[in-house]
């Protein structure tokens, strides 16, 4: 439960480093919240905290479901749903974890070849086992983050590893995030990059620096990660970066999750929808100059968007500021 004190909840929240974008909703969170303790509110203090290991997406489920936090922020929704089924990078269940607000965060995965591999597809990489260098995401203290595991799922589904990679002569490189590992490519230190983080200039260079082939999902193995761990489907569309001519499936990693146990009080969760909903535009603000395609956040934020597709269920909290608000 939410440790109080004589003034209220001091609730904690998991958030990322000071440099994410996640911490500007958590700040704006508690400056929002902090301001019902003038009324006077339920809160007391509002705490907001650093995920283990930079792994926000991955650790920060793990920290709430132990109770050393209340609150959390997790990407993609999914996340929420394999944490508290105990699927995929987690062993076994957290605990119950439930909705506050979905932030739609605009994303999905990048397959990206260089064209002289020649690679066409896929299956076509399983059947030819060709030496590439292959850039991902991030291998931490605690194995790799949700990113780098979710490729790896993908690739198995067409029958092969990272593991593979390297035994046909080629190498995976795991340096982090595409702003970091999308760069490696353009300057020839990789010349394949399955990633995420489209949001960003350096696919752009990247495309522009040298010829690379997108590479589509075909429909089973997107209905493979959406039945299996809970994933959305999402479409790379045609002219998104130089040379992609079509429109192509992808596997959707959009979406902002700010999540808690089932066990939060309920006046918590509503207080929780109500300042995201009354703080939206200002969370929003900082992208509005940024081209659609460079936005980390749409813009602007319709009310409907904080409360749906969220992987797991709504805080019974949350639900009800939703429908007293009149968008759900």
């Amino acid at each position: 439960m939410v440790e109080r004190d004589d003034n209220g909840y001091i609730l904690r929240i998991a958030s990322h480093s000071p440099s994410h974008p996640w911490w500007r909703i958590t700040d704006e969170l508690a400056e929002g919240l902090n301001g019902y303790r003038e009324t006077p509110g339920p809160i007391s203090s509002v705490g907001v905290f650093t995920g283990r290991f930079g792994l926000g997406s991955l650790e920060n489920p793990k920290t709430v479901g132990a109770g050393l936090a209340d609150v959390g922020i997790t990407n993609p929704p999914a996340n929420a749903r394999m944490a508290t089924q105990g699927k995929g990078r987690f062993p076994a269940s957290v605990g119950e974890l439930r909705a506050i607000a979905r932030f739609p965060e605009p994303d999905y995965i990048f397959w990206l070849v260089a064209e002289e591999l020649n690679i066409h597809s896929m299956e076509e990489i399983a059947a030819r086992k060709p030496a590439m260098t292959l850039v991902s995401g991030r291998v931490g203290p605690t194995g790799p983050d949700t990113l780098t595991w979710t490729v790896e799922q993908v690739m198995k589904w067409y029958g092969f590893s990272y593991d593979d990679v390297n035994s046909w002569g080629g190498r995976v490189l795991f340096p982090g995030p595409a702003i970091v590992g999308v760069p490696m490519v353009r300057r020839g230190e990789g010349n394949a990059v399955f990633q995420e983080g489209v949001h960003d200039e350096c696919w752009e260079e990247l495309a522009e620096a040298r010829p690379m082939r997108a590479l589509p999902l075909d429909p089973e193995a997107v209905a493979h990660m959406k039945d299996s761990y809970g994933f959305s489907e999402a479409v790379i569309p045609q002219g998104r970066l130089k040379g992609i001519e079509s429109d192509l499936l992808t596997v959707d990693f959009g979406g902002w999750l700010l999540f808690s146990r089932a066990d939060l009080p309920d006046e918590l969760a509503y207080l929780l929808a109500r300042t995201s909903m009354e703080r939206r535009d200002r969370i929003a603000a900082p992208y509005a100059p940024l081209a659609p395609h460079l936005r980390d956040l749409e813009v602007p934020i319709r009310p409907e968007r904080l409360c749906t597709e969220t992987g797991v269920p709504l805080h019974p909290g949350a639900e009800r500021y939703y429908k007293e608000f009149g968008c759900l």
